[in-house]
This record gives C-alpha cells, structure tokens and sequence, in this order.
C-alpha cells in the first residue's frame, strides 16, 4: 500500500485530534477516586469500579482487534463514541456500585473500539522509515491532556460533586467523531473496504512468534507500573505534606514534550531498542527512589526524570513492534500492543490497591521499580529474537 510522501498529512493530523479527545476524557478520571470517596464508597470497592473500565477494555480488545481494518475502521470509531457517551452519561447520573460498575464497563468498551479504529487508522499513514518519530507524536498527542487536565481541576477546585457535570459535558464532547460520518470515504477507505481483517489467524500468527509475544508481555508489566502511578501518586503525595502533587504529571509531561521536540529524531537514526531500555531504566530507579523523596523539590526533579523515561520508552515500544512486524500485521499488532496497555491499567491499580492496604507506599513502589526492570529485560529478549529469527524490519529496530 502506497504511503504518503510526508508524516504530517491532514488525515494524519485529525487521527491525532481524536486520539488528543479521548485521552482527555480518560484523564478527566484523574479525581474519580475523589467522587467515589464523595459517595461513600470504601477503598477496596472504589479501586475495583476505578479498574473495571479497563477490565471490560482487556476482554473486549483481543475479540475485535482481528476483526477492524482501514474499511471498517470509521464504522468502529462511530460506535465506540457512542457507547462511550453514554457510559459517561450514566456515571454522572450513578451513585449505587452496581450502577457505576456497569457503567465503566462500558465506558471501557467503548474507549477501546474508538483506540482499535484509529490504531487501525493510523499505522497506514506512517512511513516505514519514520516510525519512531510518528509514535513519538502520538505518544505525545495522547499524553498532554494527562499534563493540563489533572492540574486544572486542582486550580479550579471543584467540589467532587460536581464531577458528575463534568462527566455530562464529557458525554457530549465524545460524540465529535460522529461529525466523520458527513466526510466522503477516503481512497484508502474505499480501497481497503473489500480487503479481509486479519481474522483469529492473523492473530495466531502474530502471538505465535516469540518476539511479537515477549514485546507484549514487556508492555504489560510497563503499564502495570505507569497505572499505579498514576492512581495513587496524588495520594502519595498528599501524604507527604506536598503541595499539588498532581504537578507531578504536569513536569513530567513537559519533560516527554522536550524530549519530543529536542530528541525525537534520534528516535529513527540509533538503535531504537537501546532508547527504550535506557528509558525503562530511567523509570525503574524514578520509581524506587520516590518513596525516599524528602521535599517537594526531590519529588518533583523525580517527575522530571521520570518523564524523561516515560518519554523514550512508550513511544519506542509501538515504534519496535509497528518495525518487526509484517506490514500486513502492523495495525493488529499495534492493538495487541493496547491490550497489553489495558492489562496493566487492570492489574496496576488493583494490586497497589492491596499493597498499600497491607504494606504502604514504599513497597508499592518498590514492587513497580522491580516490574519496569523486568520490562526491560524482557524486551531485549524480543529484541534478541527478532534479530536472530529475522523478525520482519527487524533491522532498524535492534542494529
């Protein structure tokens, strides 16, 4: 399939924009712990509903992610926007378990088929030779909401019951993809209508190479540990005495922005499994000197620093896989990449819901220091595969 000569094409740049809404509706959830402590839910409950979402994601991806592609992407991202307004809709009009479970349930069904269609979307108009750089500005896209959001619903200091309004106007802001369906298809669209999904034996064949299942094992044990952070990193700092902790993202996505605009490049000339190690590195010894912190000013370099790892390491994760996958595979594998992602948004936060229960903060993030390292190495052992079994493009993703 022919690609565009250029990576900032206009449909390039609208895929963003819906990658930049959905991720801004996740991040809203930032002070859902809030609200469901408003209601009277107890801890170990609130983390199960917090979890559910991506629970229902984890089950519902690996069924769909065979069976979208470039003819029926547009189809998923309109269906899955509406199921997730109304997911929304819902949350904000619940205050029983039942209710607020069912309702993440779908909330997380909805936000993988809208994630799965522009996966499958995307992956066609990146230039083999500019994956790096092209995850890089996705990553991107997809993680400044996490900066703006989560600090401006401290500043504005709205009260946890008015999160259910903001939940509505939420609603309303998920249903934008639906305008797509007033656009002409596309060439591409209509030229991959008639083409087959990649089906069960697509997926068999991409989880039956070792390479392509190490690199997805190595994701869910990174996202275990990036989830965890991100639900309980604002209480942890509260309890150390810290001053809007929720700045920690903040700093943290600034420093992935710079290393974006100063470094992405790099992505594409060296060794892109090399960056991803050093940047799972970075992250696991952020993550076991945080518990050490003693001020606010260690606390916040730690964002800093953690940010920078964050930085390389996720979008060079999807930039190795998109480089040794077959390109018949590309946008399946990506998905699976998502599923791993929704794993570990599952797993993180439950299980440090029970270690800090049992243990406190500082094995939790003990535990998380251990998982990124084994990330790590476990992507150098897919790495190792894919250049002694000659995985496809393997050479420009481990030379």
């Amino acid at each position: 399939m022919p690609k565009p000569a250029g990576l900032f094409t206009p449909a390039f740049l609208v895929i963003n924009f819906q990658f930049a809404l959905v991720t801004g509706i996740a991040a809203l959830f930032f002070a859902f712990s809030g609200y469901l402590a408003h209601l009277g839910i107890s801890p170990a409950t609130a983390g199960f509903i917090i979890s559910a979402d991506a629970l229902a994601a984890l089950i519902i991806q690996p069924l769909i992610a065979p069976l979208v592609h470039p003819g029926s992407a547009r189809r998923w991202l309109c269906g899955g926007s509406l199921v997730l307004a109304t997911a929304l809709f819902m949350i904000g009009q619940s205050d029983s378990v039942p209710l607020l479970v069912t309702a993440r349930l779908l909330q997380g069904a909805g936000f993988i088929c809208v994630l799965t269609a522009l996966i499958t979307m995307v992956v066609q108009l990146i230039p083999p030779e500019m994956s790096g750089r092209a995850f890089g500005w996705v990553s991107l896209i997809r993680l400044v909401p996490y900066a703006i959001i989560p600090p401006l619903l401290d500043f504005t200091r709205l009260p946890p019951s008015s999160f259910g309004t903001v939940l509505n106007l939420a609603g309303g802001a998920a249903l934008i993809p639906l305008l797509g369906l007033l656009l002409p298809r596309s060439g591409q669209e209509t030229t991959a209508g008639g083409a087959p999904s990649p089906g069960l034996s697509g997926m068999r064949d991409s989880l039956s190479s070792p390479a392509i299942s190490l690199l997805l094992v190595s994701a869910l044990l990174f996202f275990c540990g990036y989830s965890a952070i991100f639900f309980y990193l604002k209480q942890f700092g509260s309890s150390l005495g810290i001053a809007k902790p929720s700045l920690f993202f903040s700093i943290a996505t600034l420093a992935m922005i710079l290393v974006r605009v100063a470094g992405g490049w790099l992505f594409d000339r060296y060794s892109k499994l090399l960056f991803c190690g050093a940047g799972l590195l970075a992250v696991a010894v952020c993550y076991a000197l945080l518990p050490l912190s003693p001020s606010g000013r260690m606390f916040f370099t730690l964002a800093g620093l953690c940010g920078l790892g964050w930085g390389i390491s996720m979008p060079l994760q999807a930039a190795v896989m998109f480089d040794i996958s077959a390109p018949r595979a590309r946008g399946l594998n990506q998905n699976l990449l998502i599923v791993m992602m929704q794993g570990g948004f599952f797993l993180g936060p439950f299980l440090g819901g029970q270690i800090i229960s049992c243990s406190g903060f500082g094995p939790l993030f003990a535990s998380l220091a251990l998982l990124t390292l084994a990330s790590l190495l476990t992507m150098l052992v897919a790495g190792h595969y894919a250049k002694r079994h000659g995985a496809e493009g393997s050479g420009q993703a481990v030379s």
